[in-house]
């Protein structure tokens, strides 16, 4: 879908259904939230950091960022997509990272965990 209609699509879905997705998304960050496992690839002579759900019930979460920063937003704007919260109601500070993403990546494969 073209980032023109998920915008769309985002301002016509009620606040009552997108409360109930972050709802959805807080109950389980609080209910020990999801884990991750972080590696550090290198390929082609580029470096990036990727990260993989170990636990999400429902599939796999992932993401790539070229730096940690980039990762984090990007890793908090895939668990919103995956709890199906529309972008207009996306709040990167409800989710942390234990320990932080900047921290937890200097080592080659490590785990972080998403809370609130």
């Amino acid at each position: 879908m073209s980032r023109f209609l998920q915008r769309i699509r985002s301002y016509l879905t009620p606040a009552a259904q997108a409360q109930e997705r972050i709802s959805d998304l807080l109950l389980e960050l609080r209910d020990g939230g999801l884990s991750f496992d972080l590696q550090i690839i290198e390929e082609g002579g580029q470096t990036y950091f990727y990260a993989q759900s170990v636990d999400y019930p429902r599939g796999y979460i992932s993401a790539t960022g070229a730096t940690p920063e980039e990762l984090e937003a990007e890793l908090k704007d895939a668990i919103f997509t995956a709890f199906g919260v529309p972008p207009r109601y996306c709040n990167p500070d409800l989710i942390d990272f234990t320990p932080k993403l900047s921290e937890a990546t200097s080592e080659v494969t490590s785990s972080v965990y998403a809370t609130t």
